[in-house]
């Protein structure tokens, strides 16, 4: 990818929220787009620092096209006959039965997909049941079965047949994801929040990832803190883009959340680099966004005065340190910001 094309995927993500503000595009496609936008700026970057770094498939951007024209109940429907399609079979246990009209659990598995595919979700749980006949304890009939009846509207057997596919295999992680959107679609968050934590905690495939991202869960479950942490640990633990796409996909809910633009700009900002300051620019952006909502925000007054040291501009670094120190409360973890990286001395060159 070269320096425009790049430039042009930062910028369009900068451009992303006017367009919604406007109405040229609906909050399906901006949260989608968005995610686009910066799934590709992200291995633009990566690509320039680590050259020999593998981007992502062509899978995986495929995948969000899909999700780009999927909509409502039917797009629910279609992801999970997706998933299936995507999984059945990779789990070796329980892979066969034995005298069964059909060879495999995993063709019955393959019958299902087909019958969700074309929305017949009755047919779907009624293979489901059968498998689960013959054996009780196969896990991806369990996480899939509870999955369309939820889609059925039956929650309860739903929620029982989920959470039984958890007890099975509780690093299964599509289980876990469907266990988490159920628990929050009757209001147990506190459950809720607990698949999502173990699912974090798991090598999940890149598709359960996104499933995560379209239903909303990191919105629907975590405060503005618990985004951010969550953020920070992807940050210091390499996955600076995948926390910036996180944090993106949750401020599109929130849009004027000061406190997750000031975070989601300073994740932006720190994946610039020498030979691509340009996240910088974008950072700068959106924190001056911040300040026009909350002048005297103190994170967003450092994190920017931090992003013009790095811009090359020290007069406007100065000035927002300068209303930084008159505020009468100056969180500690901002002050100690300033002195470990020694700003004052950058600014005074």
């Amino acid at each position: 990818m070269t320096t425009e094309e790049l430039d042009f995927l930062l910028r369009s993500i900068d451009d992303l929220e006017s367009e919604l503000a406007a109405g040229d595009i609906d909050t399906d496609d901006y949260t989608t787009l968005r995610a686009d936008y910066t799934r590709r700026a992200a291995d633009a970057i990566r690509a320039e620092e680590s050259p020999g770094e593998a981007a992502l498939t062509e899978a995986d951007r495929s995948w969000v096209g899909v999700l780009a024209w999927l909509g409502g109940t039917l797009a629910v429907v279609a992801i999970a006959g997706l998933l299936v399609n995507q999984f059945s079979g990779n789990r070796t246990a329980n892979d066969s039965i034995t005298g069964d009209i059909r060879a495999s659990t995993r063709e019955m598995l393959s019958e299902a997909q087909q019958l969700a595919a074309i929305g017949d979700t009755a047919g779907a749980i009624e293979v489901y049941n059968e498998i689960l006949e013959l054996q009780s304890a196969n896990v991806e009939a369990l996480a899939y079965r509870g999955w369309f009846l939820r889609l059925d509207g039956a929650t309860q057997d739903a929620q029982e047949s989920v959470e039984e596919a958890v007890a099975v295999d509780p690093t299964y992680p599509d289980a876990r994801v469907f266990a988490a959107v159920i628990a929050a679609d009757v209001g147990d968050e506190a459950v809720a929040r607990a698949h999502l934590e173990a699912f974090d905690a798991l090598d999940a495939p890149p598709i359960m990832r996104d499933l995560v991202v379209q239903m909303g869960l990191r919105s629907r479950l975590l405060g503005t803190n618990d985004v951010l942490r969550a953020a920070e640990v992807m940050a210091q633990d390499g996955l600076v883009f995948e926390a910036i796409e996180q944090v993106a996909l949750v401020l599109a809910d929130r849009p004027n959340d000061v406190d997750l633009i000031a975070g989601y700009a300073w994740l932006l900002a720190r994946a610039a680099t020498p030979a691509v300051p340009l996240p910088a620019d974008v950072a700068e952006a959106h924190l001056n966004d911040a300040l026009v909502l909350e002048p005297t925000h103190p994170q967003s007054l450092v994190y920017r005065a931090f992003v013009r040291i790095l811009l090359g501009n020290a007069v406007g670094a100065a000035e927002d340190l300068a209303v930084f120190d008159a505020l009468p409360d100056r969180p500690v973890d901002l002050v100690e910001m300033i002195d470990a990286y020694n700003l004052r001395a950058q600014i005074n060159g």
